[in-house]
């Protein structure tokens, strides 16, 4: 199978909202994202059908965003 675009999820971080953390690229696209600065560790996941890293990338940026809520409530 011939794979010209994939799907990339990204870590969330504190302020991520669904755009930075789940966008589709080809390998071109994915070597700018190095050279601007992607960190390889920060890849949480690649995938081929969009609808499969859509709910991905909504499952872990909903659980970031319920860890980090409950991290500001311990820190008040």
């Amino acid at each position: 199978m011939r794979i010209e675009k994939l799907w990339v999820i990204v870590r969330p971080s504190p302020t991520s909202e669904f755009g930075d953390i789940c966008f589709e690229t080809d390998a071109k696209g994915l070597a700018l994202q190095f050279k601007g600065g992607l960190d390889p560790e920060d890849i949480h996941a690649f995938y081929t059908s969009r609808n499969e890293a859509e709910r991905e990338a909504e499952r872990i940026l909903a659980a970031s965003k319920k860890y980090h809520a409950v991290i500001r409530e311990v820190d008040r």
